[in-house]
């Protein structure tokens, strides 16, 4: 690779991988052919040439074993030993391409807060009779294609704020043969959420089974946490949605984004959310705290919701006249977040419960079973990341709420 090409294509590449290329540059033999970055959702091709005449599928035998899992996750996910092999999805990402996404998207953004249009269910569904899975943050898509393939007798949605990815699951539905059951779409969740599980509902006169939110961005930094995708809007859209029974299934390798999760629900839903007694061990939990707990949340979720319809009018007004309040001379953001706070909509942040000073503690992190995690995927199919956090020895907090019969 040329020192042109490599300048060219810098912005795009990770330091560790700039690294990378830098030393095979200067030790003269090597390619430098690992240049993408550490993302699912950009893959290297897994079909190799054993000769002239035959070609197989890459398997782990084939990545060297000094070389981090990371690099090369995209690939070993193709490979006949990946747990995904079943999908046969080698060849069909050759000829579907690889797309390259922003591994953090903004869902405050202005052009993002519109309702996204819901899917025609007649047209994407071979039966809309059967009761909906939806995958939040759906990434890959290996996850929902998996349990489309295992399950033929529910339908599966897999939403993403990321067009590109969209766009290729179903591609890859097409070439891996599971089309009747299985769907992608682009949505912004905090919005649209609740229409979506609504229309569902009640134009095709069956239910959403389970939701689930696995390993979403975690953004870090304290300012950006509300951009979490689980904020008290979407814990109120998932309780109007459900019916009693259905499940919510949260996931995360950071144990702090899997806590805010969890710590979102109870707060503002725990009059409308349980702990699914038939997963997590709940004998332990504090009966009289879970009620204070349940208590508390009508009053948080009510202000929450009033916050938000304030919010709500703010935008619309804020969009009809142009955005007039975004000053010229207004202090700017510093770094990489400059140009994504400038189109940021100004959004009421969920309250941290423990900074409020109020005393608020989770009844529910108390469940006998590791700090109420649960040790086991009861889904049974794991995500792109799971794989790569179990086989790097890594831990997944896992937690399965159940909505109640209590009326939002």
């Amino acid at each position: 690779m040329g020192a042109t090409a490599v300048r060219g294509c810098a912005a795009a590449i990770p330091r560790a991988s700039m690294s990378h290329i830098a030393k095979k540059a200067r030790g003269g033999g090597g390619r430098a052919a690992i240049a993408r970055p550490h993302s699912t959702a950009n893959e290297d091709a897994v079909v190799v040439d054993d000769d002239k005449d035959t070609k197989r599928v890459k398997t782990s035998a084939d990545t060297p074993d000094n070389v981090p899992f990371k690099r090369y996750h995209g690939a070993k996910l193709m490979m006949e030993d990946s747990v995904f092999a079943e999908l046969e999805l080698a060849e069909a990402a050759q000829k579907v391409g690889g797309v390259r996404v922003r591994q953090h998207v903004n869902p405050l953004k202005a052009s993002l807060q519109s309702q996204a249009p819901v899917p025609a269910w007649n047209d994407v569904y071979a039966s809309t009779a059967r009761p909906l899975v939806v995958d939040i943050g759906c990434g890959g898509g290996r996850f929902d294609l998996m349990m489309a393939k295992k399950y033929p007798e529910m339908n599966f949605l897999g939403v993403d704020i990321r067009a590109p990815l969209v766009e290729r699951g179903n591609k890859w539905g097409e070439y891996a043969g599971v089309v009747d059951n299985l769907h992608f779409a682009e949505c912004n969740a905090t919005v649209s959420m609740g229409k979506l599980l609504k229309s569902y509902a009640e134009d095709c006169g069956s239910k959403v089974e389970t939701v689930a939110i696995q390993f979403p961005d975690p953004h870090f930094k304290k300012r950006h946490h509300k951009r979490r995708v689980v904020q008290p809007a979407l814990v109120r859209a998932l309780a109007e949605g459900l019916t009693p029974g259905a499940r919510v299934f949260l996931q995360s390798d950071v144990k702090d984004v899997s806590e805010d999760m969890r710590d979102k629900f109870e707060k503002f839903g725990a009059h409308l959310f349980d702990l699914d007694a038939s997963l997590h061990d709940t004998s332990s939990v504090d009966a009289e705290l879970l009620k204070a707990n349940a208590k508390s949340a009508v009053d948080a979720a009510a202000a929450a919701f009033e916050e938000d319809e304030k919010a709500r009018l703010r935008r619309e007004k804020a969009e009809k006249e142009g955005y007039p309040g975004r000053r010229k001379d207004a202090e700017k953001p510093d770094g990489e977040d400059a140009k994504e706070k400038a189109k940021e909509v100004p959004t009421p942040a969920a309250p941290e419960a423990d900074e409020e000073g109020d005393g608020w503690r989770s009844a529910w992190a108390a469940a006998g079973d590791r700090e109420g995690w649960l040790d086991e995927n009861p889904l049974g199919v794991p995500t792109e990341r799971e794989v790569q956090t179990t086989s790097t020895n890594g831990r997944c907090y896992r937690v399965m709420l159940v909505r109640n019969t209590t009326a939002v």
